[in-house]
This record gives C-alpha cells, sequence and structure tokens, in this order.
C-alpha cells in the first residue's frame, strides 16, 4: 500500500499496491458491529469507532480516569471499578463524584478501603481542568494536549463554547483534530455538568507570567526513558509538565523542531532510537541531572 503524510505527522493509507499483493491473499471484512460489545459503528468519520462512544469501554475509561496523572484517585483499580459499574452505581466519570462511602465500601468490601476512597474522590474535586479534561477520555488528546488546552482556555465554559477554528489556536491542534475534538467535547455535554454539579473544578491556574521567559521559553524538549537524579520520583507526563512550567513545549517525537532531548543513558550501553535520531539532527541530549539543573528554579 502507499502511504503519505497527513497534516504535519500523521500516516495516511491512501491506496493499495494490487501488483505487490501475494497469491492468494484473503480478503479481510470490514466489521459490520463493534468487537468489543457488538454495538453499532459510527461510521461518520474515516475513524470508525463505537457509536456507543466512552460508554463501549467503561471500565477502562473509569481506571484510566483515576489514574495518577488524570483524577489520582489512588487504590480505584480495576476490580473496584467493575464492582461499582455492575452495582449500576458508576455510568461515567461523573458519577464518582457522587459515590458514597457506603456505596464505596460494598465495591471494596471493607469499611477502611470505603473511607480511603472517599478521601481520594473528594481530594480530586480540586484537581486542575487539565486534568479533569484528560480523565474525560477526549479523542486526540492525553496529558500535554489537555495541558495545552486548559492552558489556552482557562475554563471549562470557554473549551465548550470553542469552535474548530479556535481549538485550532491551541498548539499541536490541526485542521484535522480540531473538529474531532470540538465533536468530543459537545458530545460529553451532559457528563461535564455533572462533574460541575458534583463540585468539580472546573479552571485552570494561570502560570506566572514568568513562564513566557522561563529557561524553555520557545524550546521543544521530548523526555523519555526512567528519569533519575532530582527527577527519579518523576513520570514523564509529571517531567512534560515541568517543561511547560519552564516555558517549554514538551512533545513525543524527536524531529527538526526538538531542542534537548532528555534521557537517562541506557544501562547496556546501546543508544535509544529516540537518542539515535537526535545524533543524527545535532539535537543536544540533557540526563535527566542537567534538566534538573537547568530548570531548578521551575522545581519544588
Amino acid at each position: 500500500m502507499t502511504v503519505y503524510k497527513a497534516g504535519d505527522i500523521i500516516p495516511r493509507v491512501k491506496a493499495a499496491v494490487i501488483g505487490l499483493r501475494p497469491a492468494g491473499a484473503q480478503e479481510v471484512p470490514l466489521p459490520t458491529a463493534c468487537p468489543n460489545c457488538g454495538g453499532e459503528i459510527n461510521k461518520d468519520q474515516e475513524r470508525w469507532r463505537c457509536a456507543k462512544g466512552t460508554g463501549c469501554a467503561l471500565p477502562a475509561l473509569i481506571e484510566y480516569a483515576a489514574g495518577r496523572d488524570m483524577l489520582d484517585i489512588d487504590g480505584l483499580g480495576r476490580t473496584y471499578v467493575n464492582a461499582l459499574i455492575e452495582s449500576g452505581d458508576v455510568t461515567d466519570v461523573a458519577d464518582l463524584f457522587t459515590l458514597t462511602e457506603e456505596q464505596l465500601t460494598a465495591a471494596s468490601g471493607s469499611a477502611k478501603r470505603g473511607a480511603k476512597l472517599a478521601e481520594q474522590i473528594a481530594a480530586a474535586r480540586s484537581r486542575p481542568l487539565s486534568r479533569v479534561f484528560c480523565a474525560l477520555g477526549v479523542l486526540g488528546t492525553g496529558r500535554s494536549m489537555s495541558r495545552r488546552i486548559a492552558a489556552h482556555f482557562g475554563t471549562m465554559d470557554a473549551v465548550r463554547q470553542a469552535d474548530a477554528s479556535e481549538m485550532q489556536e491551541v498548539e499541536g491542534i490541526g485542521p484535522e483534530k480540531a473538529p474531532v475534538i470540538v465533536e468530543q467535547v459537545a458530545s460529553l455535554a451532559r457528563v461535564i455538568d455533572k462533574l460541575a454539579a458534583a463540585g468539580v473544578n472546573m479552571t485552570e491556574p494561570r502560570q506566572p507570567q514568568a513562564a513566557a521567559e522561563g529557561p524553555l521559553a520557545g524550546r521543544t524538549v521530548v523526555v523519555t526513558g526512567k528519569m533519575s537524579g532530582p527527577l527519579a520520583d518523576m513520570g514523564r507526563s509529571e517531567v512534560n509538565a515541568l517543561v511547560e512550567k519552564a516555558g517549554g513545549r514538551a512533545a513525543s517525537s524527536v524531529n527538526s523542531k526538538t531542542t534537548y532531548l532528555v534521557c537517562a543513558p541506557s544501562a547496556n550501553g546501546k543508544p535509544s532510537s529516540k537518542a539515535v535520531k537526535a545524533a543524527e539532527l545535532g539535537v543536544t541530549v540533557l540526563t535527566p541531572e542537567a534538566f534538573a539543573e537547568l530548570v531548578s528554579d521551575c522545581l519544588g
């Protein structure tokens, strides 16, 4: 098949090369129903998806939303999530914030665990908008993109009111991704309303103006591998957040626009594929320790 670059980076299949097809090849039929739940398939866009949306994989979505980089509800794993869904107590992410300690106790099988989960959920109400937005599982977004969207718009109301052209003003969102995100946000209106009614924070703290003049202002940074030194306890999402706090842009792949690649030397002495790419392009490679020194004013 022939493939071309759609937008800036995403590969797209253009056509099959019939002449290279091996003899005896069998046609792969397109699915007529969602392979996960057997429901209808939404074919409105080139990327087909289940018509039920996030409801198709609710346990995975709830577990994802409760993760450390999103709502950070420690202890709410797959077993308890499944119990809450099976009991009918949780039908979407917003239902987490209306759970009683008794319901959590029943799901976890322990009054002590139920009380602990209730505390964790109460604390999750105050997470910044970027984490709440990420917890919604909007297609085409992740932690980094959710931070950019939240920082750009400031409030959930502003995100909801944005059209595709306004969404494109967010760095990293192009003409293909913007309408998908806008459509997804609109489809989650009921869930977002429930979150707001439950007292969940819907605003993003404004970064100090100094961030625009920070040590990484105008620079693009890629973080990979396990951190060490002062960053040893940080995951990649947390280091990416540090990049943006220092005024930089966190990216996931090394290219000609990359300023720094942050990675620890490999244990076996063999450089990672990103390190090899950085060397080819002349990108500066920093150890986690050197990077921590560069952004030391933003640590803490």
